[in-house]
């Protein structure tokens, strides 16, 4: 197997509070190894899944243009600055309306991950959500840095729910994981791209699968830099969703170990607002954080 040894990303080191989104648990993955980052009792994070529209990758790229405007937008609120797009279908259909909206750096996992990539020998895979592969964002991002790599990108939207909804040591979410796995042992690929922040909860199951023979790329290591430890140390975040926060709790719980996430409703009416006209329509003090929240892992 193909190792990878990403470096530390001094840019990310420099921020002290930062913002995270994703259009459910599967920034969590993100989230995670950015808490690796140097001092990170020192930084604090705030974290948006927007489970009430989840999932994203059957929506237009308009729409996902819409909610990430109206998420950047909330975030800033919250005096973030930098901002992490911890779901790459996002990032592959609106990463211009980010940097259109963005008055603070905006970072995402595809060019990172294109860049560590581009050169490893073999065949590599792509598995993403059915948007993602829609848009090749990660083949052309890759192809920009070597137009000989040979790349393969593999529609998954059966995946999703099954992290959002906590089943992922189950028989089911397994059965449909052998799946992918003789296919990308048939079409001979050596490496895969987990191009979905949500993948990475199922490493372990494919690994299994495939019994150590496919190395499986977590692109949030590569965008941290960090070397992937089981516990990183205790960090600060602030946890909002859309939709139910115990639904979420159970769903991360699972994916994360049992930890003690506490997350906060914010109605979709209020990052409505905040987009509404261009311009911030409610008051700060209505979405302001009443407190950092720990979480340990």
């Amino acid at each position: 197997m193909q190792q990878l040894r990403p470096q530390l990303n001094n840019q990310l080191t420099r921020f002290k509070r930062i913002g995270l989104f994703d259009s459910g648990v599967g920034g969590l993955s993100v989230l995670r190894r950015l808490a690796e980052l140097p001092e990170s009792a020192s930084r604090s994070f705030v974290y948006l899944g927007d489970t009430a529209r989840c999932p994203y990758g059957n929506r237009s790229a308009e729409e996902i243009a819409l909610f990430v405007g109206q998420i950047v937008k909330w975030l800033q609120r919250l005096e973030v600055e930098a901002i992490v797009m911890a779901c790459n279908t996002s990032a592959a259909m609106a990463r211009t309306a980010a940097d259109n909206i963005a008055t603070v750096p905006v970072f995402d996992l595809i060019e990172p991950t294109a860049e560590a990539v581009a050169e490893l020998r073999g065949r590599l895979g792509v598995m993403a959500t059915a948007s993602t592969v829609r848009s090749r964002a990660f083949s052309n991002a890759i192809a920009a840095k070597n137009s000989k790599a040979d790349v393969i990108e593999y529609g998954c939207p059966d995946l999703v729910p099954f992290v959002e909804s906590g089943r992922i040591e189950t028989e089911e979410c397994n059965a449909v994981l052998s799946r992918y796995v003789e296919r990308l042992r048939a079409d001979a690929v050596e490496t895969v791209i987990l191009g979905c922040t949500h993948f990475p909860f199922l490493r372990r199951s494919l690994e299994r699968l495939s019994e150590n023979h496919i190395t499986f790329v977590d692109p949030a290591q590569i965008l941290s830099g960090t070397t992937g430890a089981e516990r990183p140390p205790e960090y600060r975040c602030d946890l909002y969703v859309t939709g139910d926060p115990a639904s979420f709790t159970r769903a991360a719980q699972i994916c994360q170990g049992d930890m003690p996430f506490h997350s906060k409703h914010i109605a979709i009416e209020e990052l409505e607002a905040c987009h509404s006209g261009g311009a911030f329509a409610i008051p700060a003090e209505s979405i302001a954080p009443s407190g950092a929240t720990p979480v340990v892992q």
